[in-house]
């Protein structure tokens, strides 16, 4: 049997957190959320996940500073970036964060499991 993906979804926004946490429980991954970014560094220093999905803008420690922690990794998950600000992150911080794929605010379930699917490799037939 294959092991589950995990996934950490890092966002500071509860309604998001549990919309996404039910669809990718749905979906057949292993899922913790986090309301903050300093909360998701120190998860991250302590668990292995596959991926992680965070949010842009957040108070204190943002995705930026999490994408930045991500990359530092010496075993790095995969890491997606939810942004309702797109046209607002320069192309510099895009190339620098090291994303795997960022998705836009409203969020697409059916893209977003496109990318994840992408992302980890995953085929409809596994």
């Amino acid at each position: 049997m294959n092991k589950k993906a995990e996934i950490l979804i890092v966002d500071d926004d509860t309604n998001i957190c549990k919309t996404l946490h039910a669809f990718l429980i749905k979906n057949g991954f292993n899922v913790k959320c986090v309301y903050g970014g300093a909360e998701a560094i120190e998860l991250l220093k302590n668990e292995e996940f596959d991926l992680v999905l965070c949010d842009y803008i957040m108070d204190g420690v943002t995705g930026y500073d999490v994408a930045g922690f991500v990359n530092s990794m010496d075993k790095r998950p995969k890491l997606g970036l939810i942004t309702g600000w797109d046209e607002l992150i320069r192309t510099k911080e895009k190339d620098e964060m090291c994303l795997d794929f960022f998705i836009k605010k409203p969020i697409n379930l059916s893209e977003l499991e496109t990318f994840i699917n992408s992302a980890l490799d995953i085929t409809k037939n596994n």
